[in-house]
């Protein structure tokens, strides 16, 4: 599966060396890492790393879904209260893009079908929640 970098990456790599990668460069996973050309791992598919840097580019969309996911995931927003959703963004969440959340949890956390979701669907979310993104 290839990713690419949709933010800088100037974090450690799962081997402990520091890497700083830039926007739109491309990588293949090996087994449940990201990888470098010469096999070294980045991080994992799913972690926390891979969701604020990498972004899934087998159609060729990566740069936007990363550019979405990052806007309504992570950029810093003042939704109400110094919470990052108002209450009735978390009920419209719940209610209406619930496949996007993990279960059994007491805050919005996105799970992997979010950070994988196509770009239409990722930009009715952000609309849905007025979020801008920059293009």
């Amino acid at each position: 599966m290839e990713y690419i970098v949709h933010r800088r990456f100037r974090e450690r790599g799962a081997d402990g060396t520091l890497l700083n990668i830039p926007y739109g460069t491309k990588f293949e996973t090996i087994g449940d890492f990201i990888a470098t050309p010469d096999g070294r791992a980045i991080c994992f598919t799913s972690s926390e790393v891979a969701q604020q840097y990498f972004a899934r580019n087998d159609d060729g969309q990566g740069l936007e879904r990363g550019k979405l996911t990052y806007a309504i995931a992570y950029a810093p927003r003042r939704a109400g209260k110094g919470f990052r959703f108002t209450d009735e963004e978390i009920v419209m969440l719940e209610t209406h893009w619930s496949r996007f959340l993990r279960d059994d949890v007491d805050t919005i956390l996105f799970n992997e079908d979010f950070f994988n979701a196509q770009v239409p669907e990722l930009a009715m979310l952000a609309a849905a929640l007025n979020i801008k993104v920059r293009r």
